[in-house]
């Protein structure tokens, strides 16, 4: 795992600095702290942080060339498959190292662009080919790695991380409106948007070509989800399939010349993803779990019982209230606002682990394959609302929605029956529109209530003939997946240089479960049923059919308490309402809404004020 950046200009008489190319570099350090590497190419700089994983000799240098010095790469990521890839490639080109990056280098030499077909992991890797004079840009299927990129009629500028963008003195920081109005609808900022106008991001399964000659720029998907169900087999027969290519999944996954564990929430998927590596290795694994004092949020005896089963070296942590003063040195590794409360336990958990290994396998993706997430069943229970004429809806549910106070719980829920069935299953994952978060923004920064509809309108193509539940999935997978989950992961991870393995995302396994028949895929009463019966046959059934608990911290409690006078006047005195982008009223209505506790009948507002936290400390940190 590691940090990558770049630079290239139009005009082929201006070459990148080697100094700014540093100081680019530089904001990433966190992310490859071993070594760093700039080749100034032409009017092209890649530059690169190195966290060593595979071949910790300097042989694995970057950023590295082909053997007559024409193809340069610098390369973030692991390709689980490389191994397969060097023996095709054996006699063809002269390898100097044991590394992925020159069977990645060499591939593309051999197959160009067409080369992400053949990956097994997770990347972002950009590739200068001064014999073409393009610049080729890619990133994984899922997004686990990110890439993010500028580009204007005279230059084009990457990096791992929006920092490096920033410290190259050629991106503004104009902030985005669109971007910042989705922050407070979703507490995340769905690419390819970022919070800075002049920055996009490269979605999850593209890559990008740059001709230099003619100054074009194409961006191309390589790959998508695809349901193809296959009936005739039962539900024992599909599990048995997901357990061999989960378990194969995370031997590839394995690999690595410095230590590695898992992380164990005591969840489904963090348990199978420890049962299968601790049976691969040899040695003794070492698992990390973050517990909670509040019971009700603790899956801390779940982990026990199967570090006791596994024999594994378990380390647990609980995370306290007082977690919350990591806001502010977070801001530093999230470069726009984010505001998923896991990011504190996940945060904590990385920084654990990376006292004692340097890589660490996660249970990320398994909700979204196999369906595990509480607004799946609910998906199964509003189909009874489709079989209502769309004009009732429209009508009877929007006049509710108009009539109805926007801080009473059943005005979202009228806002979102009176939605057409697709748009109405996809506003599950967070109700985009909800004026209450909207209200801390001033005036002037708001879009209109019905643009914020956009987000889930860009997804609809993909989404039209696909089952229900289907449909909730892929848009989980595609939305979701990249712009909250992998983004806290990597984040958190890469702030204390530990790498994260992600086994569910491959997409063979992709594949196989969106094979299976949505009947078979989907319980209305059982989250991921088929991985559940993969639990049970290797533990027992009261672990695997216990109530999902989730990996987040106790919102409600520590929003309450945190929601004091002094942390009030701090926001309202502070520069995000000084600068003009907050709402003072809005703010003081916020605080005091969550400060009465709200009731059974009320909107909780708690996961509000964490976002303005979250905001507020980013501003400071990138707006100032």
């Amino acid at each position: 795992m590691c940090g990558i950046c770049g630079l290239a200009y139009r005009d082929p008489r201006r070459q990148p600095v080697v100094g700014t190319l540093r100081r680019m570099a530089d904001t990433i350090r966190h992310r490859g702290p071993d070594d760093e590497g700039i080749e100034v190419l032409g009017q092209v700089g890649l530059a690169h942080r190195r966290l060593s994983i595979i071949d910790l000799s300097e042989a694995g240098h970057q950023p590295m060339c082909n053997e007559d010095g024409t193809v340069w790469i610098a390369y973030n990521g692991e390709v689980y498959n490389f191994s397969d890839l060097r023996k095709q490639l054996v006699g063809k080109h002269d390898f100097r190292s044991q590394t992925d990056t020159e069977v990645l280098l060499h591939l593309y030499e051999e197959r160009g662009p067409e080369m992400v077909d053949l990956l097994d992991g997770m990347f972002a890797l950009a590739i200068y080919d001064e014999r073409q004079r393009k610049l080729f840009l890619a990133r994984d299927p899922f997004g686990i790695k990110p890439l993010f990129y500028s580009f204007d009629e005279n230059r084009f500028v990457f990096g791992s991380e929006i920092k490096p963008l920033l410290a190259s003195g050629e991106v503004s920081r104009e902030i985005d409106r669109r971007a910042l109005n989705e922050f407070f609808n979703f507490i995340w900022i769905p690419g390819p948007r970022s919070i800075f106008q002049r920055v996009r991001k490269l979605p999850p399964a593209h890559f990008m070509l740059l001709d230099l000659e003619s100054w074009d720029l194409q961006i191309q998907r390589y790959w998508q989800p695809q349901y193809r169900p296959e009936e005739g087999k039962t539900a024992r027969m599909w599990s048995e399939e997901i357990e061999q290519q989960l378990a194969a999944s995370v031997e590839s996954q394995l690999v690595s010349d410095v230590p590695l564990g898992t992380f164990l929430s005591g969840g489904i998927d963090s348990t199978l993803v420890t049962h299968y590596a601790s049976h691969a290795l040899s040695s003794r694994l070492k698992t990390f779990t973050i517990d909670f004092k509040e019971q009700e949020q603790s899956e801390g005896e779940s982990a026990r019982q199967v570090t006791e089963k596994l024999g594994t070296d378990a380390v647990f942590r609980t995370l306290q209230q007082d977690s919350l003063a990591a806001l502010v040195p977070m801001a530093e590794f999230f470069d726009e606002p984010f505001a998923d409360a896991s990011l504190l336990p996940t945060s904590r958990v990385s920084r654990e682990a990376r006292r004692e290994v340097t890589v660490i396998l996660s249970g990320d993706g398994g909700d979204e394959l196999f369906t595990g997430y509480p607004h799946h069943a609910r998906a199964a229970w509003m189909q009874k609302l489709d079989r209502l004429p769309s004009s009732f809806s429209r009508l009877g549910f929007g006049l509710l929605a108009r009539i109805a106070p926007a801080n009473l719980r059943v005005h979202p829920w009228a806002h979102r029956f009176s939605m057409l069935p697709t748009q109405r299953r996809m506003s599950l994952l967070r109700l985009p529109g909800q004026s209450l978060r909207q209200g801390v923004l001033a005036t002037e920064w708001q879009e209109p209530l019905e643009a914020q509809f956009r987000v889930i309108e860009d997804y609809l193509g993909e989404l039209q003939g696909l089952p229900p539940i289907t449909q909730v999935q892929f848009y989980d997978l595609l939305m979701y997946l990249p712009n909250d989950m992998l983004v806290k992961v990597d984040r958190a991870s890469m702030a204390c240089s530990l790498e994260t393995r992600v086994p569910f995302l491959s997409r063979s396994l992709a594949d196989l479960a969106f094979r299976i028949p949505e009947e078979i895929r989907f319980h209305p009463e059982v989250q991921k049923p088929l991985l559940r019966r993969l639990v049970a046959r290797h533990f027992d059934r009261q672990l695997a059919y216990r109530k999902k608990q989730g990996f987040a911290i106790p919102m409600k409690q520590w929003m309450t308490e945190a929601a004091s006078d002094d942390t009030e006047q701090r926001i309202l005195e502070g520069p995000t309402v000084r600068d003009g982008c907050l709402d003072a009223t809005g703010v003081k209505r916020l605080f005091a809404a969550v400060r009465s506790g709200g009731g059974k009948i009320y909107v909780d507002r708690t996961d509000e004020l964490f976002a303005l936290l979250c905001f507020d400390s980013w501003w400071k940190r990138y707006m100032l």
